[in-house]
């Protein structure tokens, strides 16, 4: 394997100090432009990478970010660490994706993980609403923003979508189909996007004069499986025609099988509508009716605020909220 070339093997070889070697390839005005030349000649012929990391901690600074959401595998989350990276990258910083799995516990030993390696901030999707993480980050001073939810809405940095609005766009349209029944699989309670589109399902049917059973709403929810499951669970004590608002795109998917395989006509039978927008559904059959979220430009502004932090700028904007839309297609 072929060893890295280092500071000190540059500066041995042309007979100059480490000093010289660091100041020269950061363009220091010390150095003079032939001593400069050469040193930079020298290192682009034998491919010396700097060592960010040891760089970082001499300066006590970093320029790594971590970025610990739920699962980077969904198209959501993806769409979001897209405009993430690339905004952090056009700055400069480089990025550290994380898991929890919604795992409060493994969180906190990512985020443990992350203040071992200097970060300069983090980007944080708290699991299951945990506090913990953020008093961490807090205690050891480090810039912190949260995406897609908050744990304290009036104290917190962050930037979300208004769920409230997202869950009263997606209910009012289903209440237009004139169903008895209007359900609702939510994710998990104790997550402030949760408790905000359960207000907004709510605030819709009052709307609609539709009298809400609480049976309707089943929470916990957080993939495929459990959209399928749900959909068999309301299957088994309700007969279509009704209405199914699901949290996101990816429970959605999971419902829709369910009642395909049962031969379920949607949205006939029953319409079904998901919440996120992931970009393949609009190309599967049928083409899913959603209620669109901005990932790429939430994860630009998040990028964008946790820079400011960093920087220690005057943020004018610490809890940004991003508008939804609906986006009507073939499943209801």
């Amino acid at each position: 394997m072929k060893k890295m070339v280092r500071l000190k093997d540059i500066a041995d070889a042309l007979n100059v100090s480490i000093t010289t070697v660091s100041k020269a390839l950061n363009g220091h005005p010390d150095i003079s432009e032939a001593r400069r030349k050469e040193i930079l000649e020298y290192a682009e012929r034998f491919n010396y990478v700097p060592n960010q990391v040891a760089r970082s901690f001499r300066q006590q600074r970093t320029r790594i970010v971590g970025i610990i959401l739920s699962d980077n595998s969904n198209p959501y989350n993806a769409r979001i660490i897209r405009g993430i990276e690339e905004t952090l990258s056009s700055k400069g910083y480089y990025t550290i994706i994380m898991n929890n799995q919604e795992d409060p516990e493994k969180e906190m030993k990512l985020v443990s993980e992350l203040l071992g390696l200097n970060v300069a901030g983090v980007l944080l999707t708290p699991a299951a609403g945990n506090r913990k993480s953020c008093e961490l980050l807090r205690k050891f001073n480090i810039p912190y923003v949260l995406v897609n939810r908050y744990i304290n809405e009036k104290e917190d940095t962050y930037v979300v979508v208004d769920d409230r609005k997202a869950a009263y766009l997606g209910t009012k349209h289903l209440s237009s189909f004139c169903y008895d029944k209007v359900f609702f699989l939510n994710f998990l309670s104790s997550v402030s996007s949760s408790k905000n589109r359960l207000k907004g399902y709510k605030d819709a049917l009052k709307e609609a004069n539709i009298e809400m059973d609480e049976s309707w709403v089943i929470p916990e929810c957080k993939n495929q499986l459990d959209g399928y499951k749900a959909m068999l669970k309301i299957l088994e004590k309700n007969k279509p025609p009704f209405s199914v608002l699901c949290y996101s795109d990816y429970i959605a998917i999971g419902a829709i099988c369910a009642l395909q395989e049962r031969l379920i006509r949607i949205p006939e039978d029953v319409a079904v509508m998901g919440t996120d927008d992931i970009d393949i559904l609009s190309f599967v059959k049928p083409r899913l009716t959603t209620v669109g979220v901005p990932k790429l430009r939430l994860g630009i502004k998040c990028a964008e605020l946790l820079i400011d932090l960093i920087k220690k700028k005057e943020c004018k904007e610490r809890r940004i909220v991003m508008k939804p839309e609906l986006i009507i297609r073939e499943t209801s």
